[in-house]
């Protein structure tokens, strides 16, 4: 019935005498996928066959009645797999739903908790749309993953490549490290003894680097935590996680940095900066005028688009709770105002301003441009000779035959004007030398430039060159006593050593533990608490740094709430009083000759 109605609805006509002049016209066209209908822009040659589609809108999107599956007849999998598909089209209370009935279905300790976890995301996704940020989007471009970081309005020469001395094992998200020339101490994320990311610290000591330290208890999770940048002001720290709470993916968290120097609790941004996509990498520009930060939300895993938006002080919150309106806010659609662009920003400090230069960018963002629509034209006609290999019949294969031909045809004035571009681009260069002009100018002379008819250049930075860092040795203490192995290990003596000891605090309980209990943790302490309650702890730790370097495996292991724990002389006191005596008696003993 519904294609009945699309057919009444489709009105086709000849191209205008108008468009028939000209080689390439522009004209809206009506796209057709799997579960949606798009109306796009695009390029139309001149030819018999042309057509205008002219449509009612309003009568072709109205929403055709589908019934929803019975969730009763769906498989423990296939109910995942559909709340999956559900949270990632923002209809968080229909994957709640789905996610519930497959925890219903779960037939085993494994299945309850891969349901289980599933329900806290829809969960999550349904708080966090109590209270939208309404932002100002400025622009939107699509990059590479492999270094969309380089289009970012950062110090050149930031970023350093991995495999360095920092993050000895890259992956598919995180592919460089951010260590600016005149750093003092930087942020970065590593993967740990399991694989799984951490952040880190390191700060400039003399001619060394001190030991990489985790941050904070606060910003570790089950999961990874990737892309810690500093705020301007160094008070605030931007990351990415995907073991916080969020609704799926990595999404964006900031946490604040106290008087004395410990991190506060990390706080999710919510949309439309997370989304159940990937999000990552935010940073705000030093000048307070913009906040950057790339998504897959949109796109194939091999790339990314880096959203910019406006910086708001006093940013406007709203419920969104309507999927469709929380679709549209998330997909961050750039404001048509000129006014409120200011392409400067984001090139200043690389470009100076003169007409020489201002030529070249112009010149440079054209050749881009170009060299895009050739791209993605030359795709379209590879798939188009793909799908011709595999028909037989000689009518519909002489039909498409005509329209790779067409467009063919329409993609040789394209490649003409990208070659033209280039040429002109490569003169410009020339004088650049002749001339000798200011050296900044020729190391841009090869970099990309994008954006530019959209009113907010993104210039492509150069990478930084190997990272090599002479880092001090890694802390040993004899002392720390701990280990995870096939079977734990109550402790033989409940007693604690002399002096200052952390422990990792793992669950209590009304009853004993038995040894199938610890997960094969080593050893394990069991103290009775004064409301009767036994609580389970593990491990010797001297320094809190020890114990924090543990204590993502520990909650990995199924003790989602484990905390470090503090003693002085056998008595428990606040992890940051053990803390200060620790940097305490740190001091004196190098202060002693």
């Amino acid at each position: 019935m519904f294609a009945a109605s699309l057919a009444a609805l489709v009105l086709l006509q000849p191209l205008p005498a108008v468009a028939a002049e000209s080689s390439l016209f522009q004209q809206d066209t009506l796209v057709i996928r799997k579960g949606k209908i798009d109306i796009e822009r695009g390029i139309l040659a001149p030819g018999a066959d042309t057509v205008i589609i002219r449509i009612d809108s309003a009568a072709l999107f109205e929403t055709p009645v589908v019934d929803a599956p019975d969730l009763s007849e769906l498989s423990f999998g296939e109910l995942l797999t559909r709340g999956d598909e559900l949270r990632r089209d923002y209809e968080f209370s229909k994957a709640l739903e789905t996610y519930q009935a497959a925890r219903e279905k779960a037939a085993s300790e494994t299945d309850r908790t891969s349901s289980g976890r599933k329900i806290v995301m829809a969960q999550h996704g349904m708080t966090l749309s109590e209270a939208c940020r309404i932002p100002n989007v400025v622009a939107k471009q699509r990059f590479s993953l492999k270094d969309f970081f380089l289009f970012y309005p950062l110090e050149g020469g930031s970023w350093r490549a991995a495999p360095n001395s920092l993050d000895p094992a890259p992956d598919s998200l995180v592919g460089a490290t951010f260590f600016p020339r005149e750093a003092t101490s930087v942020f970065f994320s590593k993967a740990d003894e399991d694989g799984f990311r951490n952040i880190y610290y390191t700060e400039a000591s003399g001619k060394e680097w001190t030991f990489p330290r985790q941050t904070e208890e606060n910003l570790l999770s089950q999961g990874n935590e990737i892309y810690p940048m500093l705020s301007p002001d160094g008070w605030t720290l931007y990351f990415a996680s995907d073991g916080l709470y969020g609704m799926g993916g990595y999404d964006l968290y900031y946490s604040v940095r106290a008087d004395d120097g410990s991190w506060g609790e990390p706080v999710n941004m919510g949309f439309p900066f997370s989304s159940p996509g990937d999000d990552f990498l935010l940073i705000d520009t030093p000048d307070g005028k913009y906040t950057l930060f790339a998504s897959n939300r949109e796109c194939a895993a091999d790339s990314v688009y880096l959203y910019v938006l406006e910086q708001d002080p006093a940013p406007i919150r709203r419920a969104v709770t309507d999927p469709a309106e929380l679709r549209d806010l998330c997909s961050l659609s750039p404001t048509a105002d000129p006014t409120r662009m200011d392409t400067a920003s984001a090139i200043s400090d690389e470009i100076p301003d003169n007409d020489n230069t201002r030529l070249y960018q112009e010149k440079s963002a054209e050749v881009s441009r170009l060299r895009d629509s050739v791209y993605h034209r030359e795709r379209a006609l590879d798939a188009l000779r793909k799908e011709l290999s595999g028909i037989t019949l000689p009518e519909e294969r002489q039909a498409l035959a005509d329209r790779i031909s067409q467009q063919e045809a329409a993609l040789a004035p394209f490649r003409e004007d990208l070659a033209k571009a280039s040429a002109e681009v490569q003169d410009i260069e020339m004088n650049f030398l002749r001339t000798g002009v200011d050296s900044k100018v020729r190391r841009t002379a090869d970099r990309e430039v994008v954006g530019a008819r959209s009113g907010y250049v993104f210039a492509k930075k150069s990478a930084g060159g190997k990272l090599s860092l002479r880092l001090a040795d890694a802390p040993v203490d004899s002392t720390d006593v701990f280990r995870i192995a096939p079977i734990g290990r109550f402790a033989k003596d409940n007693a604690l050593p002399d002096g200052i000891v952390y422990q990792i605090r793992l669950f209590s309980s009304p009853t004993h533990a038995s040894v199938e209990d610890l997960q094969g943790l080593t050893p394990v302490y069991e103290r009775l608490t004064s409301s009767l309650q036994f609580t389970y702890a593990a491990g010797i730790f001297r320094t809190y740094s020890s114990a924090l370097s543990h204590l993502a495996a520990v909650r990995r292991l199924g003790f989602p709430e484990a905390t470090v724990i503090a003693f002085i002389g056998g008595r428990p006191v606040d992890t940051s009083t053990a803390r200060e005596a620790e940097a305490y008696a740190a001091r004196r003993e190098t202060s002693q000759p």
